[in-house]
């Protein structure tokens, strides 16, 4: 119980608030009493200017009263009250290991993930990168043929899906057909909401962490992105395996 007293500390003023302490504690628990106490007196000299009082090595001074003779200075634990003790002592040792093994999970899970994600960057890049090299090599090859057969897959999926624009004055209306063209050797992509073409080192998409991340991501596009591959696999005889895995768009095929 922490006990305040406000105004001049006085006898008489001691003796009231230890008294009025003493009701509480029996009002909340009969039979229990007081023992010992740290009581913080705050002095001030006659100009009204706040005293610090020191021992004679400058610490604060303290003034230990203490037990009178024959009696004791707290009450013996009763071995009821000890096993109450022990109790929660057991209960917080047992809350104290959950919490270190729930912390240990969660440390090693996270860990685990981390693992997992360096390993899934790891096969991104390696599948983008490889991506890269055979859009270059079949550009280099046949440049128109590569050009007008991923049009033709992006026609025949707008033809089929029917992409509405979602938002906007031409909200309902029918996506543009983006188109595919050849700038300086390199693929480039135009959309009608772009001002200018974008080049890209492959028609899948780019590399954003662990994910080779398509241009647009609704199903139009993404039906289009598979049949990229399609018209890869048709040029160059076989695609090559790293190119596959959970890095790919969503929906795209392992065949």
């Amino acid at each position: 119980m922490r006990l305040k007293i406000k105004g001049e500390i006085t006898q008489e003023q001691l003796a009231k608030a230890l008294d009025e302490a003493v009701k509480v504690l029996e009002s909340l628990q009969p039979g229990a009493k007081f023992y010992g106490a740290n009581l913080y007196l705050t002095p001030y000299d006659t100009d009204g200017d706040l005293l610090t009082i020191v021992d004679e090595r400058h610490h604060p001074l303290v003034l230990e009263i203490t037990a009178q003779s024959g009696t004791i200075a707290k009450p013996a634990l009763t071995a009821e009250a000890q096993q109450r003790r022990d109790a929660v002592r057991e209960a917080k040792r047992q809350r104290a290991n959950q919490l270190a093994e729930r912390d240990r999970q969660e440390l090693a899970e996270y860990n685990r993930k981390r693992q997992v994600q360096a390993v899934q960057i790891t096969k991104a890049q390696i599948a983008f990168g490889a991506l890269n090299k055979l859009t270059s090599k079949l550009l280099a090859s046949e440049p128109q043929v590569l050009v007008d057969g991923f049009n033709e897959a992006i026609r025949v999926s707008w033809h089929s899906h029917e992409p509405k624009e979602p938002h906007g004055p031409r909200k309902g209306e029918l996506k543009p057909l983006p188109k595919f063209s050849i700038v300086d050797g390199k693929l480039s992509l135009f959309a009608a909401s772009w001002k200018n073409p974008r080049l890209l080192l492959n028609p899948i998409g780019n590399l954003n962490s662990n994910l080779i991340a398509p241009v647009w991501t609704h199903d139009a596009w993404l039906v289009a992105v598979d049949s990229f591959l399609r018209v890869m696999r048709d040029m160059g005889g076989t695609l090559p395996e790293e190119i596959f895995g959970d890095h790919l768009p969503k929906g795209i095929a392992a065949d």
